[in-house]
């Protein structure tokens, strides 16, 4: 039973399962956030299916959002500072089994990204800092992962 639940799966994660992880691991990284005034977009749940995104039609992503501003008094904060606030987040991310994409990170007086990936179950994490606002962004997707619609849910 296991070999043919195993098969018809293709072995890897499924949407679902990707998804929980990927909401366990942004409540994780919540209370790291620095921001004052937070607004969140957790599409994390069944039924939030964004196949618009993915190339396959058979396939679908989640995501989460987190941004914010610091509290700086002002409508901007220090560039020197900037890299700074996404350290303990990028910390995290890393101490819960994301590898940093030295590639595609970058930072620049003013400005610091940092894409970190957990290969299995795939995904991904932005974490976004800055001197404009939103000072602080933390963006984790999944890949793009076999989902059926849902017009074709509970069907079978």
């Amino acid at each position: 039973m296991l070999l043919l639940a195993t098969a018809c799966t293709g072995g890897g994660p499924t949407l679902d399962e990707a998804a929980r992880v990927l909401a366990a691991d942004a409540k994780k990284l919540e209370p790291l956030h620095p921001a004052v005034d937070k607004e969140i977009v957790d599409e994390t749940g069944d039924g939030s299916d964004d196949f618009a995104s993915c190339s396959n039609d058979d396939t679908a992503l989640r995501f989460y959002q987190v941004a914010g501003n610091l509290e700086e008094g002002a409508r901007s904060i220090p560039a020197e500072r900037a890299d700074l606030y996404g350290r303990p987040l990028r910390d995290k991310l890393k101490e819960i089994g994301y590898t940093i994409d030295r590639n595609s990170s970058w930072a620049q007086p003013g400005r610091s990204v940092s894409i970190l990936r957990k290969q299995d179950p795939g995904i991904t994490f932005i974490v976004l800092v800055q001197t404009s606002q939103p000072n602080v962004e933390i963006i984790g997707k999944t890949d793009c992962l076999p989902a059926p619609r849902r017009s074709e849910r509970g069907s079978g």
